[in-house]
Formats: C-alpha cells, structure tokens, sequence
C-alpha cells in the first residue's frame, strides 16, 4: 500500500495547515493512541497468547486498510463535497482504535466493553459527549449480525467550527470492513506456528494462507491472496466455528475453513457495503489460490465471489450469500478428498 492517503496523515495535514476542528481532534487521537499503546495494547496477547495479534500491528494494517476504502475522500480540496471532515477521520480512527481492546479481559463480548473502557479517558480523548458516545458506537458496531444496528444512519455533532451531519453507520461500515479485511500471516509467528495449542491452530493457519488482502475501491473489490502448502491444504484441525460444516468429531480440513471465512468476508462485504454506499461500495472479493510445493506452484485458480444469491430487501439486516459449494462445483480438482488421493500417488 505504498503511497496510500493516509487517515492519520490527512488529519494531521490538516492540523499543521491551522484547521481548528483538526488540531483539537489530531491532539486527542495522539492522546488516546499513546494511552493505548501503553496501557492496553501489550497485554492484550499477554491474556490470550495464543489469539492472533490484535494490538498495534493490527490497529496499523485496519487503518492502512480503512483509508484505501476512502482514498477518494481523503482529498485535500476543501470544496470537493466528496471530502470527509476531520471530524469523520477523527471517529474512524478511534473507532479503529478501540474497537478490540476489550479483548484485554475475555474474548467473548469484547465489542461491549468499549463504553466501559473509554469511560476512564473520556476527558482526554472526546472533546464533548456527544462525540464520546458516536465513538464507541462505531467501536462496538464491528461484531455481531446487528452490530451496525448500533450506530445510527445520521446525526449532528458540534465542533468549534460549526455543526457537523456524521453518518455513524456508514463510518461503522468502514471500520468493519477494514478490520475483517485485515487477517494476514502478519498476525501471526510463523516461528511459533508449530507450538500453537491444537484449539488455536486452525485460527494461525488461516492468518498463514493469506498472503495478502487488500481493497481495491477503484476496481470496487478486495483482493485476497491465498497461499497453501498441498499438506497442510487437507490437513484436519479442530475447529470451534462452523458447526454445520465441520466433521462430527469437531475437525475441519483447512480448505474447507478457508472457504468458510472467505464466504464469512464476503457476507461481511455485502452488509457492510450497504451501511457504507455514500463513501463507495465493494462489489466483490477477488480470491486467488495457489497450492504449493515448497515455492512451486502445483495449482493455482481465481474466484469472484458478489452479491450472487442476495434476496434481501432489508439493507440493515445480515445477508447469507453461500459461496462454499459453489467453489466445490466448479473446481472439484480442490476438494480436500481429490488432493489427498493426489498426495498419496
């Protein structure tokens, strides 16, 4: 993502060229960001070390990939209607910022724990209450099949230079997307790998396929990359996910969960595309497989995965675009059961 606009450079840009609204905002983004990467960030590993890296890496590859969604908005020209206010980059970016945090304490229900936890900095970090609550909207908004529920479709903040139209939902959208987008092997050790307990496995061997995911709005797709020894590809791991496609005895080829959070992205893709139309919308997800031997390539295809299947009337509600057996059907030649019997010759 070389030369990509960047959220935080935009805000800062703004603040050395003496916008009001975006110094105020740019100093407690810096203020919040420090208190994170000093009081939360480090020990979020150290309560799960075994979850893959949901700390400053991570805040860094979710933001790299919230500002090529909004690429176009980030115009400099303070005319250009298409510009986002620094306001709108302000809630992004602690949006981002908070969004995983509460994964210091547990797991599950993380996305909750925002109010709580921004609660101890809110002076700090908001300059008014009513920018406090968009915030931890847009945090809390980025899990669950009614997260972007959460935020509402429009609502005014004030600023000192004026009252601002935020639309919460479609800056949750963004936050959502660019997070699910974000799985990549450098969330992982690849030194560690091997170490990882047999009910994490599955999760590092994932982040270790994607080689690379980025989104392209000019092409209005993501991009994904996988890449998969042939023996790891049909190899079997336990797996908490899934329940209706695993095997009885709780395992899952990888294969089969890669297309499993492939079509979890794409539904992703879809519900969030609907929140975040007015800042451009993601169509599809370009996937492309490779299976290796060692760094030669043995097999390699492309998919696109869209809104194929879509029959929802409802834009606030979670579609359930199946794409798993599609991919079966048409390249049988990577079911894990033919790529074993490939192995075995």
């Amino acid at each position: 993502m070389t030369g990509l606009p960047s959220l935080e450079t935009e805000l800062n840009r703004r603040a050395e060229q003496g916008e009001e609204d975006a110094i105020e905002l740019w100093a407690r983004y810096g203020s919040m960001k420090a208190y994170l990467s000093r009081e939360y960030y480090p020990w979020i590993q150290a309560n799960s070390s075994f979850l893959t890296d949901h700390g400053e890496q991570h805040i860094r590859s979710v933001i790299q990939s919230a500002s090529a969604l909004i690429k176009k908005h980030l115009s400099p020209k303070p005319r250009d209607k298409r510009t986002m206010s620094s306001l709108d980059l302000f809630l992004i970016l602690s949006g981002i910022l908070w969004h995983d945090v509460g994964n210091v304490y547990e797991r599950s229900g993380h996305a909750a724990r925002v109010a709580q936890m921004t609660e101890k900095i809110k002076e700090i970090g908001f300059p008014d209450l009513a920018i406090h609550r968009l915030v931890v909207e847009i945090a809390a908004a980025h899990s669950g099949k009614n997260g972007l529920t959460k935020a509402r479709v429009e609502e005014d903040a004030s600023m000192l230079q004026g009252t601002y139209t935020v639309y919460t939902r479609s800056l949750a959208g963004i936050v959502r997307l660019a997070d699910e987008v974000s799985e990549n092997r450098f969330r992982i050790s690849t030194e560690l790998l091997p170490t990882v307990p047999d009910e994490n496995k599955i999760f590092w061997q994932y982040a270790h396929s994607v080689t690379a995911s980025r989104p392209v709005p000019e092409r209005n797709r993501i991009i994904i990359t996988i890449e998969l020894q042939e023996a790891v590809a049909v190899e079997r791991f336990l797996c908490a996910e899934f329940p209706s496609r695993r095997d009885t005895d709780g395992k899952m080829h990888l294969l089969d969960y890669i297309l499993c959070r492939l079509e979890k992205m794409n539904n992703e893709r879809a519900y969030c595309s609907n929140a975040s139309g007015r800042y451009g919308t993601i169509d599809e997800i370009e996937a492309r497989f490779a299976l290796l031997n060692g760094v030669k390539r043995i097999r390699e295809t492309t998919v696109f995965f869209g809104d194929a299947g879509l029959k929802n009337d409802d834009q606030a509600a979670y579609p359930n675009i199946m794409i798993f057996d599609d991919f079966y059907n048409e390249h049988p030649d990577w079911k894990p059961e033919r790529l074993k019997e490939e192995l075995s010759q």
